[in-house]
C-alpha cells in the first residue's frame, strides 16, 4: 500500500498558495500560507491503517490511515497535515517531557496542546473540528501549552517511585508522539532505514519557518494568533537567569582570586638563586564577598531567594573554602548588617522605600574591602554615581518578564533574574 503523493501533494500546496481573485474567502480556497513549506516538504509520509486520520512522531514522519486519505476532501487533508505540522513546529514533543508527561497525563497535554494549536490554525479556517478552542473549555485565550496544561490538569503528583506511566500508547492515543514524546506502539523510532527529520534539521526548518511567517505576518496584517508567541520565541530564545547570575558570579570571583598581592611571610622560592636577597612571594587572598539585599516591599521573596540559591551554589563549585560574606538588608535605611557563610542564611528586614546607595556606602566603608560586591534589586532605586574601589560589581535585577525594567550603571555587571505571571487555577 502507498499514499497517494499527488493528492498529498496538492494539499501542501493548497496550504502555500495565495487563492485566485474570485475565490478569496472560499472554504476551498488555497490558504496563502508559503511560510509553511519547509516544514511540509520534510515531513515522510506512512501509510499505517491503526490510526484514525493523520498523527505525526517526533521524527516528522507522518502516519495515514489509507482508507481515511482516500475519502477526504484535499482541504480536509490540508487542515490536517496543518494541525500536525504545528505540532512538530511547536516542539511539543520535548515540552511535554520538560512538563514530565506520561502515559496518564499524555491526554490532557494533548488537549492543551490542541488549543494552542486551534488557536493558531482558527485565522485561516483551519482547525479541523473535533480540535478544542479555549473558550470551550472555560480557559483564558492565547496562553501556553504548559499553561493549558496546568489548568486542565490541576497537575497531577508523580507516582511515590518519582516515576510516571511510561507504558506505552496505542496508535489512536492522540495525535502521536509528535505532540507528547510519547512513542506509539506503531511508530518507527529513530534508527530506521525509512527516514527521520533529526532534531539538528529539525531546529533549522523551524528558524526557516519562523523567518518566512514573520516577513508574511508583516505584509498580510492577518491575526496572527499563538504562532506570533512561537516566531518571538524561535527566532529571540530567551536564555535562563540562573546561569547568567552563576556564571557572573564565578568571572567576578575568579578575576577577584587571581589579583593577588606580595608578602615577605612566604618569601619566594627565587630568593636562593640572589643570596642575600629576600624576595616576596605571592598571596592569594580568598575572595571577599559582599551583598546588597533591596528588602522593599515590592521585590519577590521566592525569586529573592532562588538568587540566593545560585549566588551560593557559584561560590560552593568554585571552591571558596568557608566563604563568610556580608549581608546589608536595605529598602530607603540599612536595617542589618551581619556575617553569614550561606547567602541564603540571611535574616532580611524592611519592606520601606527603595535606596540602595546607602548599600553602596556601608560597602565602601568595610575594611578589609570586598572584592566582589552583588546588588539583589527590582532596580527602582537612585545608584551612586561610581563603584566601590578595587570591587567587581553585580547587579541583580529583580522582576517579572513582559515589564519594562530601570536601567543600571555600566560599571556594573547586569543579570535579570525573572519570572513569569501565571495564572491562577479556575
Amino acid at each position: 500500500m502507498s499514499v497517494d503523493h499527488q493528492k498529498l501533494a496538492a494539499a501542501k500546496l493548497w496550504l502555500i498558495s495565495p487563492p485566485p481573485a474570485a475565490a478569496t474567502g472560499q472554504r476551498e480556497a488555497p490558504r496563502d500560507l508559503p511560510y509553511l513549506s519547509h516544514a511540509l516538504y520534510a515531513l515522510i509520509p506512512i501509510v499505517d491503517d491503526e490510526v484514525e486520520r493523520l498523527t505525526c512522531d517526533e521524527w516528522w514522519r507522518i502516519y495515514i490511515n489509507e482508507e481515511w486519505f482516500d475519502a477526504a476532501s484535499v482541504p480536509d487533508i490540508g487542515a490536517e497535515l496543518a494541525h500536525v505540522t504545528w505540532h512538530l513546529l511547536a516542539d511539543h514533543a520535548e515540552r511535554a517531557r520538560d512538563q514530565d508527561v506520561d502515559r496518564s497525563t499524555a491526554a490532557l497535554w494533548e488537549k492543551a496542546a490542541d488549543v494552542t494549536v486551534s488557536h493558531t490554525l482558527l485565522p485561516d479556517k483551519l482547525k479541523p473540528p473535533r480540535l478544542p478552542i479555549a473558550s470551550e473549555l472555560d480557559l483564558p485565550e492565547a496562553r501556553s501549552a504548559e499553561e493549558y496544561f496546568a489548568l486542565i490538569s490541576r497537575l497531577p503528583p508523580k507516582s511515590e517511585d518519582g516515576e510516571g506511566d511510561q507504558g506505552e500508547l496505542e496508535p489512536t492515543d492522540g495525535c502521536g508522539s509528535g505532540a507528547d514524546g510519547l512513542q506509539r506502539r506503531n511508530e518507527y523510532g529513530p534508527d530506521t532505514d525509512i527516514g527521520a527529520v533529526s532534531k539538528h534539521d529539525a531546529t533549522e526548518i523551524r528558524r526557516k519557518v519562523a523567518v518566512e511567517y514573520d516577513r508574511h505576518a508583516s505584509t498580510r496584517g492577518a491575526e496572527a494568533g499563538d504562532a506570533l508567541r512561537w516566531v518571538k520565541r524561535t527566532l529571540e530564545p530567551e536564555v535562563p537567569w540562573e546561569p547568567l547570575l552563576n556564571g557572573a558570579v564565578r568571572r567576578a570571583v575568579g578575576w577577584a582570586a587571581g589579583r593577588g598581592d606580595y608578602t615577605y611571610t612566604r618569601p619566594s622560592r627565587r630568593s636562593s638563586s640572589l643570596p642575600g636577597v629576600v624576595l616576596p612571594g605571592q598571596h592569594k587572598p580568598v575572595p571577599r564577598v559582599s551583598i546588597i539585599i533591596d528588602t522593599s516591599y515590592s521585590v519577590d521573596d521566592n525569586l529573592l531567594a532562588r538568587a540566593l540559591g545560585e549566588v551560593d551554589g557559584a561560590l560552593v563549585a568554585l571552591g571558596v573554602p568557608g566563604a563568610q560574606m556580608t549581608i546589608y538588608s536595605v529598602d530607603a535605611a540599612i536595617h542589618t548588617v551581619e556575617r553569614v557563610r550561606r547567602a541564603k542564611d540571611a535574616k532580611l528586614v524592611g519592606a520601606g522605600g527603595t535606596d540602595m546607595r546607602l548599600g553602596f556606602r556601608g560597602v565602601e566603608e568595610e575594611r578589609p574591602r570586598p572584592d566582589v560586591v552583588i546588588c539583589f534589586t527590582d532596580g527602582d532605586t537612585p545608584w551612586p554615581s561610581s563603584p566601590p574601589p578595587g570591587a567587581a560589581v553585580i547587579a541583580a535585577i529583580l522582576g517579572r518578564r513582559g515589564f519594562p525594567l530601570p536601567s543600571t550603571p555600566k560599571w556594573a555587571t547586569r543579570v535579570e533574574c525573572l519570572v513569569d505571571d501565571r495564572w491562577a487555577r479556575p
